[in-house]
């Protein structure tokens, strides 16, 4: 269980102490064990959601993301069909090849991480200044009215809003609190572990316990060990940590 996040903690501590607590309560260990595990449960959920949730600001990072990225290829495919056009003149040719330049030069830009996105937007907030005018000038299709100046902007918004985000996060464990959940997190796999050796042998020398005891009381937590030690060999790997489109972003 050593891979456990709290979130996992919480996730399996929820599961043991409700719908397999009679299992949890079948042997003199689970008995023993149980308020303890209590305990560990309240302490738990008493921190902040940012530290047991997940990854802090996952979904908030997901949403900048999809509003970063749509309308990053909006841009980029109004440029392209206007570049197109046999009827287009030079002149604005020209302005809109600076604009894709400045803000989408290739789609590929858009699958970059979160970080490298964000560090775009900031060094794209000058560019979105100084061509205004040019991007004022382009209407795009849309039913309430807009220019590549509204698009550009959200664009480079929610690239400055992943950047906060990732702020956030990187401050969400840090502190009192942070160090409060490490030794939380610490003692309560600590805490499993034991219980779970106990268990092993009580198990042992009492045949009127089930043989199958052990898979009922932690096969929720050996489930989601078995996922974080694949998720850290597809970091390895190259494949990304988080599921969905925001892993390899990550």
């Amino acid at each position: 269980m050593r891979n456990l996040i709290l979130a996992d903690l919480k996730l399996a501590l929820r599961e043991l102490l409700g719908a397999r607590n009679a299992d949890l309560l079948l042997s003199g260990t689970g008995k023993v064990y149980a308020p303890q595990l209590a305990h560990k449960l309240t302490e738990i959920e008493a921190l902040p959601e940012a530290l047991t949730g997940g990854r802090p600001f996952a979904q908030e990072l997901a949403e900048a993301d999809d509003t970063h990225d749509g309308h990053g290829e909006a841009i980029y495919y109004q440029i392209e069909a206007l570049l197109r056009l046999p009827f287009t003149e030079a002149e604005q040719k020209a302005s809109l090849q600076r604009i894709r330049d400045a803000f989408v030069p290739r789609l590929g830009v858009l699958r970059d991480a979160y970080a490298d996105e964000a560090a775009a937007a900031a060094k794209n907030r000058p560019a979105l200044a100084a061509l205004k005018d040019e991007l004022m000038s382009v209407s795009v299709p849309v039913p309430q009215g807009a220019t590549l100046y509204d698009w550009a902007s959200a664009f480079v918004d929610a690239g400055d809003k992943m950047g906060k985000l990732l702020s956030d996060r990187s401050l969400a464990g840090s502190g009192a609190v942070g160090a409060q959940a490490l030794q939380l997190r610490s003692a309560t796999i600590g805490l499993l572990s034991r219980f779970r050796s106990a268990l092993a042998d009580e198990i042992t020398h009492d045949a009127n316990l089930p043989r199958n005891l052990d898979a009922r009381v932690f096969s929720y937590f050996d489930e989601l060990q078995g996922m974080r030690e694949q998720a850290a060999k597809a970091a390895k790997g190259g494949k990304g940590g988080e599921e969905g489109k925001g892993a390899a972003k990550e």
